[in-house]
């Protein structure tokens, strides 16, 4: 490829590819640079440096990530949303592993860019539980809950941690923790209810 016809979107697309062809959630702008057939000082001409890729890539990761969600939840609400948007999360880490990777790694409490560039990610799942009536504080915590279970089993899963009980089925063991949410949501929106009638008969 020549340096002259280059982009910035060849530069993130090829990146994207290499990240899902490896499964890795980075790739080094040396490494580019050999799968574009370009030097490595060509890519500066079109991003500033490793982290600005790394935001470019991130960017789309996000926006794929989301787009799959809302997909899967499209017309769906309460329960129903909660278990296609669980089933969507764990299909898309396990198609873009490296993609997944960049969206776990980035976001941190020093990276104010990367932090909000994430917040679709949450707004995603606080909107999901909003249809449950919740207050906001409950709301937090749950989304948090919620969150923790989806990224936890991948994260198992990912380091190999499920290894005992192999014929056991991985999908109905998240199922299981899937409705045991919902189950502890429900009682949360039982317990609520009743602590509100209780204040309104005193």
């Amino acid at each position: 490829m020549s340096a002259k016809g280059l982009t910035k979107q060849m530069i993130v697309a090829e990146a994207v590819s290499c990240i899902e062809t490896t499964g890795q959630p980075g790739v080094s702008l040396h490494e580019l640079a050999r799968r574009l057939g370009i030097k490595t000082p060509s890519l500066y001409n079109h991003i500033k440096n490793t982290k600005d890729l790394q935001y470019e890539v991130f960017q789309y990761a996000i926006d794929m990530f989301v787009s799959h969600q809302k997909a899967a939840i499209e017309n769906k609400t309460g329960d129903e949303a909660v278990q296609a948007f669980a089933e969507a999360y764990f299909s898309f880490a396990a198609a873009h592993k490296g993609l997944y990777r960049l969206i776990m790694s980035i976001p941190s409490e020093e990276d104010e860019q990367a932090k909000e560039m994430a917040l679709p990610l949450l707004n995603t799942v606080v909107s999901l539980l909003s249809d449950y009536g919740l207050q906001e504080e409950a709301i937090a915590h749950w989304q948090r809950v919620f969150r923790a279970i989806l990224h936890g089993f991948i994260s198992q899963e990912d380091l190999g941690y499920f290894y005992y009980y192999k014929s056991s089925d991985l999908k109905k063991s998240r199922d299981i923790a899937v409705r045991c949410f919902l189950d502890g949501l429900h009682a949360q929106m039982r317990e609520t209810r009743n602590t509100g009638e209780q204040a309104a008969d005193s």
